[in-house]
């Protein structure tokens, strides 16, 4: 392709290409891989939730241990009532949020060896080119791509760390917040790029640049990543198959 393509054709590029993987996945057989993710995704889910709403209603009794008041005035009560409430709706949504992005990128890594395979898959089948199966260089897709996954959480958490902090104030919190959501989209986005990268030989830095240079295809193939996993139960499982392949 000779033309650079907008940031707008891009993402919509990407938008459309997951349509056509739904079918491509059914239609060439790679719904088997649905199975791995199905044990892997079932148990994180579960076990997450679980984890989350325990963290929260911790934070929060200790949080109010230390701001609770016993007055029974008006003000003093309307002002505790306000905190507390407060307090529980920001836990919850801050503690849902870092599980939403943490359970992505643990599925991420848990599901290298297979994305790895059904990447490569999808180019043989599209392309005709053909990949000899060589253990070495598995292993060393599967260790790039836990390293990339890595990076990018742990630049994601960054802003989340500075997010804690900016959240709470009218207007730039959720502006802020806003743009919290968009850089985890570029950065699933990535993930599934990187898989191709690899295949071409690309170094790490190499992929970082190009995947800048297509910021569309890449936050197009994560906002569609994230609407799918947000499917209760079965979102993680039909996620992690269908974004490599588009």
């Amino acid at each position: 392709m000779n033309k650079q393509l907008s940031f707008f054709e891009q993402f919509g590029l990407a938008i459309k290409s997951y349509g056509k993987a739904i079918s491509f996945v059914f239609e060439k057989g790679l719904w088997i891989y649905f199975i791995y993710t199905i044990v892997i995704a079932g148990l994180l889910i579960f076990g997450g939730f679980e984890l989350v709403h325990h963290l929260s209603d911790w934070l929060e009794d200790w949080i109010m241990f230390y701001f609770s008041t016993d007055s029974d005035e008006g003000w003093f009560s309307f002002l505790g009532d306000a905190l507390h409430v407060l307090v529980s709706v920001g836990l919850k949504i801050l503690f849902f949020f870092i599980f939403s992005t943490l359970s992505k990128y643990i599925l991420l890594i848990l599901m290298s060896p297979i994305m790895a395979l059904l990447s490569e898959r999808t180019e043989e089948i599209i392309t005709g080119k053909v990949y000899p199966f060589n253990f070495g260089q598995f292993i060393k897709d599967i260790f790039r791509g836990v390293l990339i996954a890595l990076r990018n959480m742990f630049i994601e958490f960054g802003f989340l760390f500075l997010g804690f902090f900016v959240v709470w104030i009218p207007f730039v919190g959720w502006v802020f917040a806003l743009f919290l959501i968009i850089v985890s989209y570029y950065f699933y986005g990535f993930s599934m790029i990187d898989y191709v990268s690899e295949r071409r030989k690309m170094g790490v830095s190499q992929s970082v640049s190009y995947v800048r240079k297509n910021k569309g295809l890449a936050i197009g193939n994560g906002f569609i990543f994230s609407l799918v996993f947000a499917i209760p139960f079965l979102g993680g499982m039909i996620a992690a198959v269908i974004a490599p392949v588009a």
